[in-house]
């Protein structure tokens, strides 16, 4: 009898541990989704500051997703589609549902050294792309 309820407690866990990445995981997928539309209609000759995975420590996640965030509008779209994209990109990433940030993180951010937005390197609209979508993927790779 106690293998059993240890079973079903076990079952019971498993579910809700999926239930809470649920969210995260349609979140991050949604911004993906809408990132790929916009690679593929955007003009590539912009130049922005852009985090790579390189310059980032675990506990600066979520400050390149903020930088990411904020310079999504500036990659050059003409169509209104890809306009929605932007805005659907950035109310995504605002809910903050992606990255939630332990209280281990929190103290470790304090003493991390993440740069400012505006002092990545500028590099052109396409690498950016792919530098945000490898971010994303690092999420999405620690949330499974």
């Amino acid at each position: 009898m106690k293998a059993s309820v240890c079973f079903v407690f076990a079952v019971v866990c498993w579910f809700a541990a999926q239930a809470e990445e649920s969210p995260k995981i349609l979140t991050l997928s949604k911004v993906m989704n809408e990132l790929n539309k916009i690679n593929q209609g955007m003009n590539k000759r912009t130049t922005l500051n852009s985090p790579t995975i390189n310059d980032l420590e675990d506990c600066c996640v979520k400050s390149a997703l903020d930088c990411f965030r904020a310079k999504v509008f500036y990659l050059s779209v003409t169509d209104a589609k890809l306009k929605r994209s932007q805005k659907i990109i950035s109310h995504e990433l605002r809910k903050s549902v992606i990255v939630s940030v332990s209280d281990l993180c929190n103290v470790l951010f304090q003493k991390a050294q993440c740069k400012s937005c505006d002092s990545y390197k500028k590099v052109d609209s396409q690498t950016f792309v792919q530098n945000f979508q490898t971010l994303l993927q690092k999420v999405s790779s620690k949330r499974s």
